[in-house]
């Protein structure tokens, strides 16, 4: 009976490890200059990658899904200011293009779509912006996004990429 339980035990273990996502969605809300914000995303992990995500795991130049799985996606209540140019109202999938010292940060009309298809669907760009990433030196395990004194900000790895968002007027 002893070693039943034990093979019972190990089985939920090795279930629980095969079930559990490997970047588990996320949600983060909140207001920039009066304009309610809501990105949805799923959040990889560094898993001991440190110093291979920007430029190895993640290329520059290329394009990135900024997450995981599915297209990240970002909402906004009313028109924004997004680096100083226009946005209007409305959600959008969330993509980027790193490089080491100035990132594309691009908004697209197509939402609900794979993270991988952005090709089929840059001719719906909406708007492309660029941004300074910042270097940190605490490491950020989960890839996650904070909206705070108006910005949307990336943080993953050593790097934070931040979106200066305000109400359009």
């Amino acid at each position: 009976m002893k070693n039943l339980h034990s093979i019972a035990f190990c089985l939920l273990a090795v279930l629980l490890a095969y079930c559990t996502p490997q970047s588990p969605s996320a949600e983060t809300e909140g207001e920039l200059d009066g304009v309610e914000v809501e990105v949805e995303y799923s959040s990889p992990r560094v898993r001991g990658r440190e110093g291979k995500i920007w430029g190895d795991m993640l290329p520059y130049g290329q394009v990135w899904r900024a997450g995981a799985n599915e297209a990240t996606e970002v909402s906004f209540e009313q028109a924004v200011m997004v680096e100083g140019q226009r946005l209007e109202a409305g959600t959008y999938s969330l993509f980027m293009i790193p490089d080491e010292s100035e990132w594309q940060v691009i908004f697209n009309r197509a939402t609900d779509i794979s993270g991988t298809d952005y090709e089929s669907v840059k001719e719906q760009n909406a708007l492309e912006v660029s941004v300074q990433p910042q270097k940190n030196t605490e490491l950020r395990e989960e890839l996650s996004y904070e909206i705070e004194n108006g910005k949307l900000l990336l943080h993953w790895e050593y790097l934070t990429i931040p979106i200066a968002v305000s109400a359009a007027n």
